[in-house]
């Protein structure tokens, strides 16, 4: 095999992350005179950890489901914001807007060592928006997110080496 072929190989899966469904061509995108009204979601109708452990459940069972870039149900399969709205309503009741780029702007940013079960982990993965990937954390430095085209929603550690140098931020709606 020649070592273009090689390196293409290679690099289709990452350019495949990258395309997480986190920023629809559906949508509008805001214009800098016009600012986006992104309102603040904060979960207080339910103990902590109850909310985080039936997010975990919740995210756990759609483990295997696969990808589709704007899916958002189980019947179809999820992309990375998709499948997290998902979690959050179908566990919670909680309604999240739709991309990464707006669960970041809704949600409390918090210290990478203070997260817990059922916070949002996000990434850059080369999309137009610092925030282009997310994943739902769920202990020991694990996260369930719905990686790319051709994949199934899965468990990462986020000291892996693709992730961890891709990681923005960590936040909370608790």
């Amino acid at each position: 095999m020649n070592n273009l072929l090689k390196a293409a190989l290679l690099a289709a899966p990452l350019s495949l992350l990258a395309a997480c469904g986190s920023s629809h061509k559906s949508q509008p995108k805001a214009s800098s005179a016009q600012a986006r009204k992104i309102q603040p979601v904060r979960i207080t109708h339910i103990d902590r950890d109850l909310g985080a452990q039936e997010l975990m459940l919740q995210s756990i069972s759609l483990i295997g489901t696969p990808y589709k870039y704007g899916g958002s149900n189980t019947a179809t399969g999820f992309d990375c914001s998709g499948m997290i709205q998902y979690v959050y309503q179908n566990a919670l009741g909680v309604s999240l807007p739709r991309t990464a780029r707006d669960m970041a702007a809704a949600s409390r940013p918090i210290a990478q060592s203070r997260l817990k079960t059922g916070d949002l982990v996000f990434f850059n993965t080369g999309g137009s928006s610092k925030y282009s990937h997310v994943g739902l954390y769920i202990g020991n430095g694990e996260f369930i997110h719905a990686p790319s085209s051709n994949g199934t929603i899965r468990t990462e550690k986020l000291s892996s080496s693709y992730f961890s140098k891709r990681f923005v931020g960590a936040h909370t709606f608790f």
